[in-house]
């Protein structure tokens, strides 16, 4: 007996994943919020054993559905039949190779019931490798964040996403056109219906190795990337100069430069750009709190005395 009445429904693509597949199912067997369903879509795997795992797997898991494609037909095909099966309000995306938090669905879960003009939310990664835990990136706060600098950076780590199922399909799904930058085409749209928003926590882990698609897929992705920059000056909202420019540099490096060079710089880039996000929120936060005014004109005060010459 399958999941009757799941809230959410988990979309696993699966391409030649059969390495890391049971571990990440497993994670998210451990998973502490209970209501939910995982939907393994195999895209035609043919250099191990997908097929075979993801049936094995929803044999043994009550919660697990696994649908096949004969032949490889791509990501958001896959998606795409996921979306179309999926019985839960909710979609939460993972990867075929990742870890998630025991708290992420609940947690994402909650903040969506609380805060129903959001239509999509992420949270923050730790990254890992065989070696260990390396990087922690963080992802902008609030929709008005995020879409201060959404022409230029993702809004998100795609696997951390939960989103509505309904938003989703009102926008027309994944369009394979944009893979595999469809993801952020996913955000643009969805970010024109409703906000966006990203939960201050790691909620999943993502492996980074050879295999990895983001590593693979890289000059491609570069190129579609610039591809759907294009379309979102078109459709979504004009990018400046300077931001258009950010898009001809990242397009040169990106066709280039080494595709883990380009990652690491572009994480640098967030890193700097969440740090400035987030010292605008403590100055606002103290700007508006009327116990804090005192301080704050107190420290303009001192600083404007110690600029002037000793009498």
């Amino acid at each position: 007996m399958k999941a009757k009445n799941p809230m959410i429904s988990i979309i696993i693509p699966v391409f030649n994943g059969a390495a890391y597949l049971e571990e990440t199912v497993s994670s998210i067997q451990n998973s502490k919020y209970k209501n939910f369903e995982i939907i393994l879509v195999d895209d035609g795997s043919t250099k191990d054993n997908s097929k075979q795992l993801v049936k094995r797997l929803e044999k043994y898991y009550k919660n697990v559905r696994n649908y096949s494609f004969a032949r490889n037909k791509g990501m958001d095909f896959a998606l795409n039949l996921g979306l179309k099966k999926a019985q839960g309000k909710y979609i939460a995306r993972v990867n075929q190779d990742d870890i998630m938090h025991p708290q992420r669905l609940g947690t994402q879960v909650a903040f969506l019931n609380k805060h129903k003009d959001v239509v999509a939310v992420g949270s923050n990664i730790q990254l890992f490798t065989s070696r260990g835990k390396f990087k922690v990136i963080r992802f902008l706060r609030t929709d008005r964040e995020i879409k201060k600098i959404w022409m230029a950076l993702s809004p998100f780590s795609d696997p951390t996403v939960m989103y509505r199922k309904g938003a989703a399909l009102v926008v027309g799904g994944y369009e394979q056109q944009f893979w595999p930058a469809d993801d952020v085409h996913m955000w643009y749209k969805l970010g024109k219906i409703g906000k966006l928003a990203n939960i201050q926590q790691i909620l999943m882990d993502i492996r980074w190795h050879e295999g990895a698609g983001s590593l693979l897929f890289f000059r491609l992705n570069t190129k579609r990337t610039y591809k759907l920059h294009r379309w979102a000056h078109r459709n979504i909202e004009k990018a400046s100069i300077f931001v258009q420019l950010f898009w001809v540099g990242q397009f040169i490096c990106g066709m280039l430069l080494t595709p883990s060079f380009n990652w690491k710089a572009y994480r640098e880039i967030k890193s700097v750009v969440n740090f400035i996000s987030s010292v605008k929120t403590r100055s606002h936060i103290l700007s508006s709190n009327k116990h804090a005014r005192p301080l704050i004109v107190s420290l303009k005060l001192k600083f404007q005395l110690s600029l002037e010459p000793n009498r």
